[in-house]
């Protein structure tokens, strides 16, 4: 898939323009909800931006103008915050995104097979996404689980000591509608999904985990294992 360029000259104008709308009504008034959560309203840039993804898929250009106009920014300002994270994406993305590890652990491990398998199976390359617009495969700098290496995410949940085989399984399990599941346990939810509920975190909206009482993690109500610092330990084996 391509998209044009942005144009810093064009995101620049006059921030009073009114933007092409890509929030429905409803959309808007959880726009509006989670700037009334700082006392600054600038701060709600990235919320924003991931309700923007949640919607699109990716970061469009309208939906940085339609950020720039609530929060009374330019949209280049707007762009220059998102352009600097990586999980915000500026094209269009798959419905599930698969993050390999490339990191010198992962890489020694085997991660780069792991990329081969992929491409080979999906006949795509790294940042490119499948005809059907499932999948999306990226090589990810560092995961910080080398201890699972080699290790992927998929729509930012873990996988450790993953094999050519079975990356190849656990993609064929979410083509056929199968519910699969993360090393922690969670069932790996599509990416709109996860960047909704980035987006919406901390807040009380109906239907979604914000809509649960006290602390939350990423958005999501913790279980008791989910403890500062718990993560599932992984012994390895004798020959690796």
């Amino acid at each position: 898939m391509t998209t044009k360029n942005y144009d810093p000259a064009v995101l620049g104008r006059d921030r009073s323009a009114p933007p092409e709308p890509v929030f429905s009504d409803e959309q808007r008034s959880v726009a509006l909800e989670i700037v009334g959560k700082y006392p600054n309203k600038r701060s709600a840039v990235l919320p924003l931006l991931f309700l923007v993804q949640s919607i699109d898929g990716y970061v469009s250009e309208a939906g940085m103008r339609e950020v720039a106009h609530i929060l009374e920014l330019t949209s280049a300002e707007v762009l220059a915050t998102g352009s600097f994270y990586t999980m915000l994406k500026k094209r269009p993305q798959g419905d599930y995104l698969v993050s390999v590890c490339r990191n010198i652990s992962c890489t020694h491990r085997g991660s780069r097979r792991v990329i081969a398998a992929l491409v080979d199976h999906l006949g795509i390359e790294l940042d490119e996404t499948t005809d059907d617009g499932l999948f999306t495969i990226e090589a990810a700098e560092c995961l910080a689980i080398c201890d699972g290496a080699p290790s992927m995410q998929i729509s930012y949940e873990d996988f450790y000591n993953v094999t050519p085989e079975s990356v190849v399984e656990l993609v064929e399990s979410l083509r056929a509608g199968e519910e699969v599941r993360s090393v922690r346990g969670e069932t790996i939810k599509k990416s709109r999904a996860i960047s909704y509920e980035i987006a919406t975190a901390g807040l009380r909206v109906p239907g979604t985990a914000g809509d649960h009482q006290g602390r939350t993690i990423g958005g999501e109500s913790p279980r008791a294992d989910t403890a500062p610092s718990f993560r599932p330990k992984e012994t390895g084996d004798v020959d690796g």
